[in-house]
């Protein structure tokens, strides 16, 4: 499942034939942000920005195949997640990094917080019942727990500026990139001992230019959440990471800018994005450049979904 940005639709296609199954259109004026699929594979979700100043959230019954706007204003959605308890619910940061929740039953919206001070909320993530943010201000990043009530229950503070959060079992997984302070690589926070201190893997890009930065940007992690791969967008390789060691595994130049990316179950194999090129590629993750790459006039925004 993938959304097209040059014909304005949701993309259904057969996996192994490549056959569209359906392709459910939607308003010019909207570009979604993100795409988040329920638990139960049956409705997706795509937060919309309006180009008329009119954002929307729209909902992809994935059941009759069809498309439609929800009733409900939304602010910009700069970050979009469902929340893993309770797929009824999801949570918004605007570009100012104010938090909102959504109730979709009630299609209705409650602001959590602002923060006190200029920062911007690169990534959200939740598990149980708990919201996991990444934010980059001047003083680097910071990573916050917040209850649904919008109270900060726990934070870290650290000097490099963070891309994303990816909640994976009791971890979660924050690449980011570096300051005059640090270099690049990504922060493993262990939830069970939230009071210690990150395990940080230092990322390397052998394949880029010297003072070329990598910019891990993404984590796509295994079922069992014991191995994680990092996408590096401008370094165009990704690393495999050992949750449990914290250790760099193996290193995959792939030759070409990823921004995202999403692993076929029971296979070596993984599907990359990429904001660059509006493509998807077919990885082979036990080595080696691409295997394939569309080639198509569509426009693939880079956050896709992967269906049974």
């Amino acid at each position: 499942m993938a959304v097209d940005a040059a014909t304005h639709a949701v993309i259904i296609a057969d996996g192994p034939s490549g056959e569209i199954l359906s392709e459910l259109s939607f308003a010019a004026t909207l570009t979604p942000t993100e795409l988040a699929v329920t638990p139960d594979y049956t409705k997706a979700y795509l937060p919309c920005a309006g180009t008329n100043g009119k954002n929307s959230l729209l909902a992809v019954n994935l059941t009759s195949m069809s498309l439609y706007s929800l009733p409900l204003d939304i602010p910009y959605p700069a970050q979009f997640v469902l929340a893993e308890a309770d797929p009824a619910s999801a949570y918004l940061a605007e570009p100012s990094g104010s938090l909102h929740h959504l109730d979709l039953t009630t299609m209705s919206t409650k602001l959590l917080g602002t923060p006190l001070a200029k920062a911007s909320c690169v990534g959200l993530a939740t598990h149980d019942a708990k919201i996991y943010t990444a934010w980059e201000h001047s003083a680097g990043g910071t990573v916050m727990e917040i209850g649904t009530d919008g109270t900060i229950s726990w934070q870290y503070d650290f000097a490099g500026i963070p891309t994303n959060i990816i909640s994976a079992g009791s971890r979660l997984i924050v690449p980011f990139t570096n300051t005059a302070f640090t270099g690049e690589g990504v922060a493993l926070f262990n939830l069970n001992r939230k009071t210690s201190s990150p395990a940080v893997v230092t990322i390397q890009c052998p394949s880029c230019p010297s003072g070329l930065a990598a910019y891990p940007c993404h984590a796509a992690v295994a079922a069992d959440n014991k191995t994680a791969y990092i996408v590096n967008e401008d370094g165009a390789s990704i690393f495999t990471i050992d949750l449990e060691t914290a250790k760099i595994i193996d290193r995959l130049a792939i030759g070409r800018s990823l921004s995202r990316l999403y692993l076929i179950p029971e296979s070596q194999l993984a599907i990359g994005t990429s904001n660059l090129f509006a493509d998807l590629s077919l990885i082979d993750l036990a080595g080696g450049p691409p295997l394939a790459v569309t080639n198509t006039r569509r426009q693939i925004l880079s956050s896709i979904a992967l269906l049974p």
